[in-house]
Parts: structure tokens; C-alpha cells; sequence
């Protein structure tokens, strides 16, 4: 009996796909390794209820939030830090750094849209943002989250007034409660 290993099938695929995979494996060792390495890692991830096209995106999120200096803790320890010290540090100054930090971050995606898409996968305690364009020159954002106490909720809303600042917005209104953050935006002048 032959060990089920050394039996070979082929596979059909894209030329330009073969061709590319044939140069990487060219470096990273033989083709029949390279090749059986992707196709246990696909079944690895259906395994998982995940398909490599998720498992991918999810690892570039990963690593794009870490080269913007996002770092990964628990959340009961962030809030309780935040909240004592939004007590005693002085409600100004950490307003003022969460919205130093939103600008820089602003700056960082340098596009609503990827700044959304990043938020919304990186801070799963979010149940629900949208940012929407109201008209050429106005957009509105919604950000909810049961988790948020409210001395976070605060300053997370003025992370994210610095985030529209650096993107060419202004604040025009809006509320701001436990949880609940709902704010209007105007084009800056002179963008």
C-alpha cells in the first residue's frame, strides 16, 4: 500500500495564478511544498468557519494598526484607567490629548473611508459607526457602544473630532452621552 503522501493530483488553476506561485515557491523551497503548505492553510481555515481571503484582511488590519502605534489591552483595564484618569488629570488636558492623538490618526489613514473601515475592525466594542455624508459639505457620525463608560465616551468623541479635523472637517454640533456619540461636521474653509 502506497503512503497516501507520496500520491499526486493535479490541480487546475489560472496560468498567471501558476506562474506566480511558481516564482515564490522558487524561492521559499520546492513547488509541491509550497503548494501543500496553501492548500492545508485553506483547509485550516475552513476548519475554522474562516476563508484565507478573511484570515488575510483581518492580518493586514493587524498589522496596519500596529504601524499606527495602536496597541491591544483589555478593555475593563482601559476604561478604568481612562475614567480615573479623566477624574484627575483634569478633563482639558485629556480632552485636548485624545484629540492631539485623533489628528495624528487623521493624518495616518488620510482617508475617511479607510479610517472607518479600520475603526470599525479594530474596536469590536463598538456595535454600531457610521459616518455619512450628509451633502458636498457636511457628513454626520454616530458612534455607539454599551461598553463605553462615560468619561471614555467623552474623550473618544474628541479622538474622533481631531480624526475629521485632520481630514478637513470641523464640528458643527451635535451630542454626546454614555455610549452614545452623535456629531455633525462642516467642510473646513479653504479645503
Amino acid at each position: 500500500m502506497k503512503n497516501s503522501y507520496l500520491k499526486r493530483k493535479m490541480l487546475a488553476a489560472r496560468s498567471d495564478l501558476a506562474d506566480r506561485v511558481s516564482e515564490i515557491a522558487v524561492r521559499r523551497g520546492t513547488l509541491y511544498d509550497y503548494v501543500n503548505d496553501i492548500l492545508e492553510q485553506a483547509i485550516r481555515a475552513d476548519s475554522m468557519g474562516l476563508n484565507l481571503s478573511e484570515v488575510l484582511d483581518d492580518m493586514w488590519v493587524l498589522k496596519a494598526a500596529r504601524g499606527a502605534g495602536f496597541t491591544f489591552v483589555s478593555q475593563k483595564l482601559l476604561y478604568d484607567l481612562v475614567e480615573k484618569a479623566y477624574k484627575r488629570l483634569g478633563k482639558k488636558e485629556m480632552q485636548d490629548l485624545w484629540y492631539e492623538t485623533g489628528q495624528w490618526y487623521g493624518r495616518y489613514y488620510s482617508d475617511l473611508d479607510k479610517f472607518e473601515d479600520m475603526t470599525k475592525k479594530l474596536l469590536t466594542e463598538i456595535s454600531d459607526l457610521k459616518i455619512l455624508k450628509d451633502d458636498e459639505d457636511r457628513l454626520s457620525l454616530t458612534c455607539l457602544s454599551s461598553k463605553f463608560t462615560e468619561g471614555y465616551t467623552e474623550l473618544f468623541s474628541k479622538f474622533l473630532e481631531g480624526v475629521l479635523d485632520a481630514l478637513g472637517y470641523a464640528k458643527d454640533g451635535g451630542e454626546v452621552s454614555k455610549g452614545m456619540i452623535s456629531l455633525r461636521f462642516r467642510k473646513s474653509k479653504g479645503l
